[in-house]
């Protein structure tokens, strides 16, 4: 009988990057004849039933055990207590505290805790693995070896009708669309994506819109200063925040935006462009942190925050044919390396 291999996750979320990742384990582990359970302190109500209560976990489990590390958690202690189970904990990146000073004091210590934790967890764990090399790279410089699991794009996820009524305002209303997908936080850096678009308009007047699609729990004081920015800029009509959206919503726009623009200066990954890439949408970033090597080939990487040339420069990828085309293909041919099957085959060597 295979081992039983049970994940740790403190919050399993409707379209969360971390969660894919669980979600994509887990299949993979009961595809190979293991018993797999998600263990959670919160679980979204689409996802109702597909996670148990971190409680429920027998403290004597001898399987494998997995810890999606992204925080300071009560599931650090579960894991830790875990003696008998071969532990891995998976590495997701902290992003740093001072990001959220003055947006959310309890974010900053519950990463100031996690900060802490990390060195004493890594130690009892068999397994260490990143999903990207940015984040190995951080492990490295406490001392500590991962091996790298990507993150990978599962088709069967967006197997799903696009949402005709989003597709049809996008199609009518004509012009440059510019799209951002994920959480509004001040590492986002969602500020430069609006600077940007502000200088676009400036080059393709008409019609031109900017997509903002993302939760803001924690981070509300956040979203009010970036909405009062689109206020002051005079562009409230011309920016949408849509909060979070269903697979089917947030696949019109993949479909139908002119081109996907990051600005982030710290990811652990960054799941969203490579989407934005399997979907055949033309993608530019900040080469910070994970970017570089999650977008590789795959798109345009900008090294400075000019923001008048990035809106110059996004108007030639909506309007230039043959840049576009170039783009797309070099994005679909990076979406390749991070198929599931590849995903699939790389857990089989690591397990």
């Amino acid at each position: 009988m295979p081992v039983a291999a049970h994940q740790l996750v403190h919050t399993l979320s409707y379209g969360d990057a971390i969660s894919g990742e669980v979600l994509a384990l887990q299949r993979v582990f009961r595809v190979q004849g293991r018993l797999s359970e998600i263990y959670s302190i919160n679980t979204h109500p689409k996802l109702k039933g597909q996670a148990r209560d971190y409680r429920e976990l027998d403290p004597a489990f001898d399987g494998e055990l997995i810890l999606h590390y992204s925080l300071g958690s009560p599931l650090n202690a579960c894991y830790a207590a875990a003696h008998s189970a071969t532990r891995t904990l998976i590495y997701h990146n902290l992003t740093p505290a001072h990001w959220f000073a003055g947006v959310n004091p309890r974010l900053v210590l519950d990463i100031e805790e996690g900060i802490k934790a990390l060195p004493q967890l890594c130690l009892i764990s068999k397994r260490l693995i990143a999903d990207s090399k940015f984040n190995a790279g951080e492990l490295a410089g406490l001392g500590f070896e991962a091996r790298v699991l990507e993150l990978p794009i599962d088709p069967s996820r967006w197997e799903i009708e696009a949402n005709p009524g989003i597709a049809k305002i996008v199609r009518d209303k004509g012009g440059v669309h510019v799209l951002h997908v994920g959480r509004l936080a001040p590492n986002k850096c969602v500020e430069d994506v609006i600077k940007s678009f502000y200088y676009l308009r400036r080059y393709v007047k008409h019609n031109s819109h900017l997509w903002l699609v993302g939760i803001d729990i924690d981070t509300e004081l956040y979203t009010f200063a970036l909405k009062r920015m689109v206020h002051d800029f005079d562009m409230s009509q011309f920016v949408t925040f849509a909060g979070c959206l269903a697979d089917s919503e947030v696949k019109a726009l993949y479909e139908n935006c002119s081109l996907y623009l990051c600005m982030s200066e710290h990811e652990g990954f960054c799941l969203p462009v490579v989407e934005a890439m399997h979907f055949g949408l033309p993608v530019m970033a900040l080469a910070t942190s994970a970017l570089p090597d999650t977008i590789g080939n795959g798109g345009i990487l900008l090294r400075e925050k000019r923001h008048p040339e990035i809106g110059e420069l996004m108007a030639q990828v909506a309007q230039d044919e043959n840049l576009r085309a170039r783009l797309i293909a070099a994005g679909r041919e990076r979406v390749k390396d991070l198929s599931f099957d590849n995903f699939a085959r790389h857990v089989a060597e690591v397990f």
